[in-house]
């Protein structure tokens, strides 16, 4: 019988266990009513850890089942009306940022801060969909298909074709031309999509450049291999719609449903003979920790790294590992390998001729503009919104790279006669849609190279997780990269940049500008390497318990009761961004879960 089925049984149990530091739930007391009470009141049929991209969904899909009892706990804070506002950048507001840093290697990143590159993923309530750039892209088939594995049955759920369904009974989309393409797309989900309707003149010439360069302009979501892309954003109403907005905000009343923020969970509890999940270790204030019991199914959806922090510290994880922490095995699983992220460099900008300065006043019109009646420039992402995808390869009927483009204003009024280095390039000085600099980051969509997570080596409860990335390891990657600045740079040749008098900006390039060719954008890849934060990989699906650490139903190898279900189990990236594929993970593993509990009498199946 599994722990916590029946609550009169949970209050004896649970006072005889014994402390936190041996790694149970509570520390041996007198027993009290107010104790049995708060037995009682931490008692769920769910604990969901993590409030982010894929946990405000499964909070909505598990909490629609009234006699289910759901508890969502998230790190960081509740979403504020800033966030909201679609030309303003939130990726580099660190307070609702998990701010990892890659280890040094001689690949990338050299001359980053340190050596090492940023990857920041969001801290708040709907995680990285409030702080990325809202861009809806879903990836190519052959994506989804190499994830079915030749003779495991169940891998064939995961096939294209069979996914398909679950992206659409997300989407609400707004753009009727796309709509028409019903086998694709489809109206009446939670998340509104669509386009912006703000388009500026240098929207229209960038992609007047790549439409010239010979790419379509066509739906990038209907698995077309190459075009120039005026983008769907997860927005409604020019507002940002992270999946908190979109999933959780609109139930939260659930009686059902409890929210707590501001919860960091230090440690899944398993019962060693059983392998079954008892429940969770979680702290509002540092050192102050609370138990939390899961009669029914714990639900990892903390994201790729911090998945592996709370795995590995719950004993969870690669025997030699955690020995290295005196952290006693309970399964031995391949967690923290098989990491990966795309990547993206900087350097390859252009500058605008005949922008006029942008003044104060300016801005903050606009603001009031938005906050009026939701109009204006900063009703956009300006440059932003267009971004152009490149089969570089024959091997599959899908895209390499992606070149994204991202606007950025220089204040200099000598901009041509002065070297600006590539990270003033890329600082953020204005809202998105003023910019006088646009910058191209070919985005490597299907990286090559592979990683580790690790827990922190002097302090594995709290410190950051050790990220070993070795982007750009693999030289086909930084290939890939090269040879897609090579066609970027084809946009200077168009009769539409030279119209426009658009012309490539002189950036200080050191150390490489010294170098030319090819050689130089070898050197520029290496030393300014830029992660896109979107991490995968690291629980990895796949049949067995050697090389994969949740099976095809997301179900942690060998552990009864507790699940993984975000971008963590994703064997590789769809050849897009993760943020539209993380939501379909959630959308199929709360239908998974539904159909275990509800349809299939009531019992969790765990065959293995």
């Amino acid at each position: 019988m599994k722990f916590c089925d029946i609550l009169s049984k949970i209050v004896p149990i649970s006072l005889l266990l014994l402390s936190p530091a041996d790694g149970d739930l509570f520390s041996k007391a007198t027993r009290t009513k107010a104790d049995e009470r708060d037995v009682r009141n931490s008692v769920f049929d769910f604990i969901i850890i993590g409030g982010g991209t894929a946990g405000c969904l499964l909070a909505n899909r598990l909490s629609a089942v009234s006699d289910w009892k759901v508890l969502l706990l998230e790190a960081g804070i509740d979403e504020n009306i800033d966030y909201d506002i679609p030309g303003v950048p939130s990726k580099e507001y660190r307070p609702i940022l998990w701010n990892y840093r890659t280890e040094r290697n001689g690949y990338s990143c050299l001359s980053r801060p340190g050596g090492s590159c940023e990857v920041k993923t969001g801290k708040v309530l709907g995680g990285s969909s409030v702080t990325n750039d809202m861009k809806y892209t879903r990836g190519s088939k052959v994506d989804y298909d190499g994830w079915h594995s030749t003779g495991a049955l169940a891998s064939l759920d995961w096939k294209f074709d069979a996914v398909l369904e679950h992206f659409k009974s997300i989407e609400d989309n707004g753009d009727y031309d796309v709509l028409m393409n019903s086998h694709y797309h489809s109206r009446g989900g939670d998340m509104h999509v669509q386009r912006f309707k703000h388009v500026d003149r240098y929207m229209e010439v960038f992609t007047a450049g790549f439409t010239e360069m010979g790419l379509r302009t066509v739906d990038i979501n209907t698995n077309v291999q190459e075009a120039v892309v005026n983008n769907q954003f997860t927005i409604f109403n020019n507002t940002r719609l992270s999946t908190n907005s979109a999933f959780l905000k609109p139930v939260r009343h659930r009686k059902n449903l409890q929210v707590i923020t501001g919860a960091y969970v230090s440690k899944i509890v398993i019962d060693k003979q059983e392998n079954n999940v008892d429940g969770v270790i979680y702290e509002v204030e540092k050192g102050k920790e609370r138990p939390a019991y899961a009669k029914r199914e714990i639900i990892l959806a903390a994201g790729a790294i911090n998945n592996v922090r709370l795995l590995q510290l719950s004993g969870i994880g690669p025997k030699a590992d955690l020995k290295r922490h005196n952290i006693t095995m309970i399964a031995d699983l391949p967690v923290g390998h098989n990491y990966q992220d795309q990547v993206t460099i900087g350097g390859l900008a252009f500058v605008l001729s005949d922008v006029p300065v942008v003044t104060e006043a300016e801005v903050i019109n606009d603001f009031k503009t938005w906050f009026q009646n939701r109009s204006g420039p900063l009703a956009s992402r300006g440059i932003g919104q267009v971004s152009a995808f490149i089969q570089l390869y024959e091997n599959f009927n899908a895209p390499d790279v992606e070149l994204a483009l991202e606007g950025n204003f220089i204040r200099s009024d000598k901009f041509m006669l002065t070297n600006v280095s590539v990270h003033a390039a890329e600082e953020t000085n204005l809202p998105l849609p003023y910019y006088n600099l646009v910058n191209i980051n070919p985005v490597l969509l299907r990286p090559k190279s592979r990683g580790k997570v690790m827990l922190n080596k002097r302090n594995p409860k709290y410190g950051r997780p050790v990220v070993q990335a070795n982007f750009l390891k693999e030289t086909e990657d930084l290939d890939t990269l090269v040879d897609s600045i090579d066609i970027a740079l084809q946009l200077l040749d168009t009769k539409e940049f030279k119209k426009a008098d658009i012309k490539f900006a002189p950036l200080d390039l050191f150390p490489c500008d010294r170098l030319s060719n090819r050689d130089q954008w070898n050197c520029i890849a290496r030393h300014y390497t830029k992660a896109m934060s979107n991490p995968v990989g690291t629980c990895r699906m796949g049949e067995n318990s050697t090389n994969s650490v949740v099976d095809y139903q997301l179900r942690v190898h060998g552990i009864e009761g507790l699940r993984i279900i975000d971008a963590s189990v994703m064997p590789t990236h769809a050849r897009a961004g993760i943020f539209a594929p993380t939501m379909m993970i959630a959308e199929k593993g709360a239908k998974m879960i539904i159909k275990d509990w509800k349809e299939n009498n009531g019992h969790y199946y765990n065959r293995r």
